[in-house]
């Protein structure tokens, strides 16, 4: 099965699981995420941040400089405690 059709799929199934009103919800605020340029002003693949200390999935706390020290990093945001 290609990518293509899981995605077809996948998004079936969350449309029998999710109201369509909160489908709707979504779509829009998804609209109006790019419609408000927010793409041109984040954060891009290469960009430099601030250093900064977070815990990791074990709840250690890590530092970006640390990391930095024995290469490049990939940061990568994750929503839930699942």
């Amino acid at each position: 099965m290609s990518l293509t059709e899981q995605l077809n799929d996948l998004k079936q199934q969350l449309g029998q699981e999710i109201p369509r009103e909160i489908l709707m919800d979504i779509g829009q605020f998804v609209q109006g995420l790019a419609q408000s340029g927010i793409e041109k002003t984040s954060c891009q693949a290469g960009d430099s941040i601030p250093s900064f200390i977070l815990p990791d999935a074990s709840g250690k706390m890590v530092s970006s400089d640390e990391i930095l020290s024995r290469g490049p990093a990939v940061l990568s945001f994750y929503r839930g405690v699942w």
